[in-house]
C-alpha cells in the first residue's frame, strides 16, 4: 500500500471513528455528513471521496469487524468433535465480547440487523475457507440456507447477550450454547 492509499484508509478510519463518536450522543438518522466530517476534522469533499453516504460508513465498519473476526476464526486449528465447536464458540464470544460497546451501540441505534445482513453476505463466500465438520457440502442455495440458520442463531445470541446492561462472561454463554447443542444432538438419537 502506497502513501496515498494509506491516507485514504486513514481518512476512512477517522470518518468511521467520528460517526461512532457521534452515535454515542445522538441518533444515527439525525447525524449529518457535515457533522461527521467536522468531527473527523476532514472536509465534506474528503467524506464523499471516501463514502457515498453515512450508511456506507456503517458498511465499512461492519466489513472491518467481520474481516477481523474471520481472520481470528481462520487461525483456529482443526479439532475433533466437540472441541472444535467449543473453540469456535470461544473465538466467536471472546471477539464480540471485546467489541461489546460497539455492538451495544449498534443495537441501540437500530443498526444491528443491518450488520447481520452484511455478515451474511460476507460469510457465504468464505464458508469453504473455514473447515468445520458441521459445514454442509452442497449447492450455493443450500449453503446460503445453512449459513442463514447458523448465523441467525449466533447473531441472535449476540443481540440477547450483549443487548443487556450487564452481560454474562463469554464462558458462561459458551457453556449454555454447548449444552443446547448436546441436547439437540441427543434428541436426534432417541428411538
Amino acid at each position: 500500500m502506497n502513501g496515498k492509499q494509506r491516507m485514504v484508509e486513514q481518512s476512512k478510519q477517522w470518518l468511521c471513528d467520528a460517526l461512532i463518536n457521534l452515535m454515542t450522543k445522538e441518533n444515527f438518522q439525525d447525524i449529518s455528513i457535515t457533522e461527521i466530517a467536522q468531527t473527523a476534522e476532514l472536509s465534506r469533499k474528503t467524506f464523499y471521496h471516501s463514502f457515498k453516504n453515512k450508511e456506507a460508513v456503517i458498511n465499512y465498519l461492519c466489513d472491518q469487524l467481520f474481516d477481523q473476526y474471520f481472520e481470528q476464526l481462520l487461525q483456529q486449528k482443526p479439532q475433533v468433535g466437540e472441541m472444535m465447536l467449543k473453540t469456535t464458540f470461544d473465538i466467536f464470544l471472546n471477539f464480540w465480547w471485546q467489541k461489546r460497546d460497539l455492538i451495544q451501540l449498534l443495537i441501540r441505534q437500530g443498526l444491528f440487523d443491518h450488520m447481520n445482513e452484511i455478515w451474511q453476505q460476507k460469510a457465504i463466500p468464505r464458508y469453504q475457507r473455514f473447515a468445520a465438520p458441521w459445514h454442509v457440502q452442497g449447492t450455493l442455495t443450500q449453503v446460503n440456507y445453512v449459513m442463514a440458520f447458523q448465523l441467525g442463531g449466533l447473531t441472535n445470541i449476540l443481540r440477547v447477550w450483549l443487548g443487556q446492561d450487564n452481560p454474562e462472561p463469554p464462558e458462561q454463554i459458551r457453556d449454555v450454547m454447548l449444552l443446547a447443542i448436546r441436547q439437540l444432538a441427543d434428541s436426534l438419537h432417541t428411538d
